[in-house]
Parts: structure tokens; sequence; C-alpha cells
């Protein structure tokens, strides 16, 4: 199940066999339609993993042998499934994706042992062209998040002295809005060593960007997830969030915490100087 905005990646997604689109905007009769359309399939197993009210209402319509949901579910979907996957030792104060794992037990499996994703994508021309030949490193940097205030305000402070700093990197920047950085290059900096995507890129030609990375530098997104999930390595940085609980999985250590939550208390040095070490490998 997926919203309409990112059924093309999970559709890209090599685990995914099936995309039942559910459209956030769309009327009642097409919300009908949905339940129609899941009904036209008998299932050994439907887990709500969301749990809402409506991802609910869909697994209860749903024909499956077993329906499983969250013990914390909210908005009464609790209710609408027989069988629920306890919380973590941890509580609610778990990681997000800790909770979600504690389905497995339902299955008799551990908790444990996730692969990597891996999606079919491939790049337009336009977007495939600046990227063919690469420097020695290749920094891809997504300046969004869904709030404002989980958004970095230096990003273009940092392209700016990096550009200048290292002579072998290029930056891309990446983001579903057009954005066009107010800094000025050195007259030496090649024009090929920064690209700008902001507004250009599809959604399902994220992991085929974030593949062609040697590092990912991103707030606390979707696209931070994403590269944590595929197991590119990302620097994520963390505001008002708490990153126990939403920080990139399996990379803890490459979290960069702003002081008492704030953002622009992070500095430019300190991002760049993080970066520059996980580049070089140190």
């Amino acid at each position: 199940m997926s919203r309409e905005l990112f059924a093309p990646l999970v559709r890209a997604c090599r685990t995914v066999d099936h995309t039942y689109v559910f459209h956030r905007k769309g009327s009642v009769w097409g919300f009908v339609k949905l339940i129609r359309e899941i009904r036209q399939t008998q299932f050994d197993w439907v887990l709500d993993l969301q749990g809402l009210f409506r991802s609910g209402v869909l697994c209860l319509c749903s024909r499956a042998k077993n329906k499983a949901g969250r013990s914390d579910a909210r908005e009464g979907a609790r209710w609408f499934y027989p069988l629920k996957a306890n919380l973590p030792q941890k509580g609610s104060e778990a990681h997000a994706l800790e909770i979600l794992m504690e389905f497995k037990r339902l299955f008799d499996k551990q908790p444990d042992g996730l692969k990597p994703l891996t999606f079919d994508t491939t790049l337009s021309e336009s977007n495939r062209k600046p990227l063919c030949d690469p420097p020695l490193k290749r920094l891809m940097i997504f300046p969004e998040s869904r709030r404002t205030e989980k958004e970095w305000p230096f990003f273009q402070e940092l392209t700016g002295m990096l550009l200048q700093q290292s002579p072998n990197l290029q930056l891309v920047w990446v983001g579903t809005s057009p954005i066009q950085p107010t800094f000025h290059a050195a007259p030496h900096v090649q024009s090929n060593r920064f690209v700008n995507l902001s507004g250009s890129t599809g959604i399902e030609e994220l992991p085929a960007l974030i593949g062609s990375a040697d590092l990912v530098l991103a707030n606390d997104s979707g696209p931070m997830h994403l590269a944590a999930a595929m197991e590119k390595e990302v620097v994520a940085l963390f505001g008002p969030t708490n990153p126990n609980q939403y920080g990139p999985w399996g990379q803890f250590h490459n979290v960069l915490t702003a002081p008492d939550g704030d953002l622009a208390k992070l500095t430019t040095e300190q991002v760049a100087k993080t970066l520059m070490q996980k580049l070089s490998g140190n």
C-alpha cells in the first residue's frame, strides 16, 4: 500500500510484487474502490504497519487468513485486527524501525537481520549527463525536509566552502522544489563540480542518484532513510527530532545533532569537517 506520491518508488523496489495506491486527497468513492481492489485477492497475511484509522479499515476489509497491526495503533485502528505486534523493550521510545521489526516475531523470526533495499531505477538522460564523468568523489546533498524546522539553514554556505576547498569533489543538490543557490564559486572552479538537480528529478530516480554517490548529506527526511535502507553512507543533520527514534538505521554514528535542537547552532565548519573525514575514509 502506498500514497500516490510514493507509488513509483515502491513499484521500483525489487521486493514488491504489486502496489495498491491510496490517494490521500481522493473521494470516499475512491477509497471504496481501493477496498474493492484489495478484496479481489485472498492473502495469507495483511499487516497494518501504519496504525491509523484508514489503514486499519483497509486491513479490516481485506480478505486474509491472518490480520495484524501495531499494539500502539491510534485513532481506534487497534480494534480492526485480532493480532498485534508488541512494542520492543524500549516501548514507544524505541526507534521507529525497531517498532516495525517486532512484526517479524509473528512469523517466528527475530527482529533483526535486515537486508539492504534494492531498486530497478534509471536516471533520465538530462540528469544522467552531468554525472557521466565524475571526479574522484561525489557528495549528494538533500537540503529539504517535510518540515522547515528540520532543515539546516547553511547548505549554500557549505557548498561554496567545499567547492573552493576540495578540488576533487563534485556536489549534487537534489530536491522536490527548484532551488537556485546564491553562492558564487571561485572562477577556477569547474562548472561540472556543482550539479543542481533540484526540482528536476522524479522520486523513482532517487535510488539511482543515491547509488551513484560516495556520500549523502541530508536532514531528517525521506532521502536520509532511503540512503540508510540502501546501506549508502549518509551524514544526517538533526535538530528538533530525536535521532534515537528517527535517525538513519545502522548509522547513528553519522548523526550530527544541533545544540538545543536548534539547527542554526550547527555550524558549517562542523558539518564540513565531518564530511571530509568520511570522504577521506577516516
